[in-house]
Formats: C-alpha cells, structure tokens, sequence
C-alpha cells in the first residue's frame, strides 16, 4: 500500500501536520511561508496542501509528492 512518506520520517503524513517543502524541490519564496496538510487519500504519496501567505484573501492550494516535503516540529 502507498503511502505518504516525508523526506524527514518514516510516519506518514496527515491532516494538520505542519510542513515545508524540501529546498531542492522550492521555487523562489517558499521558504517564506508556513504549509499545512489539508488532505490525504488512501492508497497515494501524494497530498494536499495549503500555503498561508499573508494578505492573500485565497490561500495558494496544491497537490504535491510527500517526499518532497518535511514535517516540522
């Protein structure tokens, strides 16, 4: 069974961990911003995250490879 397994654990990731993306996988600014995983799917490596970046009204959203993220703290 797949799994969404971060760069820095072997415990799947779930609904409410706080992540970052790792830096080789970061594109300009996303070491800025806080991310938050909103989703994961049965079956999958990949999830859903949300960006909170401040005085955006629409929070950025995206579906992305769990090894390419780090659980923090």
């Amino acid at each position: 069974m797949l799994q969404p397994i971060p760069a820095n654990s072997d415990v799947p990731l779930k609904v409410g961990d706080r992540i970052r993306i790792v830096p080789e996988f970061q594109e300009p600014g996303d070491d800025q911003f806080e991310s938050v995983v909103i989703e994961t799917a049965e079956d999958c490596t990949r999830v859903l995250i949300r960006t909170f970046i401040p005085g955006f009204v629409i929070q950025q959203v995206e579906r992305i490879e769990a090894r390419m993220l780090e659980v923090l703290g």
